[in-house]
């Protein structure tokens, strides 16, 4: 394991020896509001391309833009989290996560579960860029939350 892969199991609140196997981890586990020490392992100028409330890609730059998507998300929802499945460096830079989600929709009671993908660079110790990856049904569910 490299610097990379451990700055994002920080992140995620997971030990370096964690096994992943069916533990659940809220990889924005604070309630409420994001407290500004969670984005403490970005980059002030952090770039990000996500799905969120829109149902579509969006881009995000900046520590401020991301705690604004993740409180946008967070209202969204009124139940939601995340299993890590894997987390594994792919060189000294970049590192890949995957994950199973479960949502619910706070205005239409919808429900969801699915798995997502993010890739994060990491550079001089703090992510520079992430991206993730939804299938079709997880971007038309992040659509009709927003339009509910």
């Amino acid at each position: 394991m490299n610097a990379a892969e451990r700055l994002i199991r920080a992140m995620m609140g997971l030990s370096a020896g964690m096994d992943l196997d069916g533990d659940r981890v809220d990889a924005f586990s604070d309630a409420g509001a994001p407290s500004p020490d969670a984005f403490a392992f970005y980059h002030p100028e952090v770039v990000h391309s996500l799905f969120g409330p829109t149902g579509r890609k969006e881009t995000l730059v900046g520590r401020q833009a991301m705690a604004d998507f993740v409180t946008a998300c967070r209202s969204a929802l009124a139940d939601y989290r995340d299993e890590i499945l894997l987390v594994r460096s792919i060189d000294e830079q970049c590192v890949f996560v995957h994950a199973r989600a479960y949502r619910k929709s706070a205005a239409s009671g919808e429900e969801i579960s699915y798995e997502w993908a993010m890739l994060y660079r990491v550079e001089h110790g703090l992510v520079t860029y992430a991206a993730d990856m939804l299938d079709a049904d997880a971007q038309a569910f992040w659509g009709r939350v927003h339009s509910a």
